[in-house]
């Protein structure tokens, strides 16, 4: 086994200790920009496979400092256009080794491979003045940013064995193009539907007030018809007094049965659900209360008035049929009567 190999074993846990104070230090930074990722990934190299390459490259390396590799990071962001965003960050938080960093993103379009970004970097000085940092001045780690499609491609490729655009049969050649083409066209049109979405969530902020009669019930409309309605607010952190909960933002997530549920009522637009919460407004709070206990006790965000108005609604329907479809339409355990219960709950109040 080569020296270098020997001193990274003896040094081994303290490489392993660095590796998980950059990906920490990394999770905080993208946190702290608000920017989401689908995965962070590291590894610190395996001293086999370090003695491998050292005695392969024939004596090059004269330090462990010189190899550039023994701790890797891979950031998988769910879109391509989230790569630049994190590489300002990673330019403006640690020292770039340019000489070793290579962004492969900007490969000709008859070359064969998959788009990623390859940085070196170490600490820099502001951060090394640190204690937590100051024993690590000297380390260099290897930061890769690719989106989640850009993996798939290096996953499957690597899975199939054939990187090299030299050792792939010609008659399938066309293929693996073709496929290449493919993910690197839906990531285009990812950021696109990205884009038109965060455009379409500004004019709906402007329009839902002045014309809710336009403006359909949708993820974007109904969270921006939670911030503007003031009944909605009113309504909701009365339901969190009563559970004794902190009113928590809607998201889409959270948001998503409503939707469903609106939809399923036929209130297809914003100025039909305003319409029917203000018709009754002064039913959702006291049926609330009645119908609480048959529901789970959790957070409480922000809608959930919604939710129980959509109760309201199919109670006045007073149709029994209706009410056991809708509940067994959204909800699991198979109880039955629960239509019943929807409507004396409604009647009684």
């Amino acid at each position: 086994m080569h020296q270098l190999t020997h001193k990274y074993k003896e040094n081994y846990k303290k490489y392993e200790v660095f590796k998980e104070k950059i990906e920490g230090l990394l999770k905080e930074l993208l946190s702290e920009n608000k920017i989401g990722f689908h995965k962070i990934e590291s590894r610190t190299k395996d001293p086999e496979k370090l003695d491998e390459k050292i005695i392969r490259k024939d004596n090059k390396y004269q330090s462990l400092n010189d190899i550039t590799d023994l701790i890797g990071i891979r950031i998988i962001t769910y879109f391509e256009d989230e790569i630049d965003k994190i590489a300002a960050i990673i330019n403006a938080e640690f020292e770039i080794d340019h000489y070793n960093s290579i962004d492969k993103r900007n490969l000709e379009s008859d070359r064969f491979g998959y788009k990623s970004l390859h940085y070196v970097v170490s600490l820099n000085n502001n951060r090394t003045k640190l204690t937590e940092y100051s024993t690590f001045k000297d380390f260099k780690i290897e930061i890769q940013l690719r989106s989640i499609l850009q993996h798939a491609w290096a996953e499957i490729e690597h899975d199939l064995g054939y990187k090299n655009e030299q050792i792939i049969p010609d008659n399938i050649k066309r293929n693996f193009f073709r496929v290449a083409a493919l993910l690197e066209t839906a990531d285009i049109e990812f950021v696109n539907i990205k884009t038109e979405l965060a455009n379409y969530e500004k004019i709906v902020s402007q329009n839902i007030k002045r014309h809710p009669e336009k403006i359909g019930i949708n993820g974007p409309s109904v969270l921006a018809f939670l911030d503007s309605s003031d009944l909605v607010n009113q309504l909701d952190r009365e339901i969190a007094k009563t559970w004794n909960q902190k009113l928590l933002e809607a998201d889409l997530q959270s948001i998503s049965p409503i939707i469903e549920m609106l939809h399923y009522l036929q209130i297809n637009t914003i100025d039909v659900l305003e319409n029917n919460l203000i018709q009754n407004k002064d039913s959702i709070i006291p049926f609330m209360r009645q119908w609480v206990n048959n529901d789970m006790q959790g957070p409480i965000k922000r809608g959930l008035s919604l939710f129980y108005l959509c109760y309201i609604i199919v109670a006045k329907r007073n149709d029994p049929v209706f009410s056991q479809n809708y509940y067994d339409n959204f909800f699991s355990g198979g109880i039955k009567n629960r239509a019943s219960e929807i409507i004396e709950t409604y009647y009684h109040l």
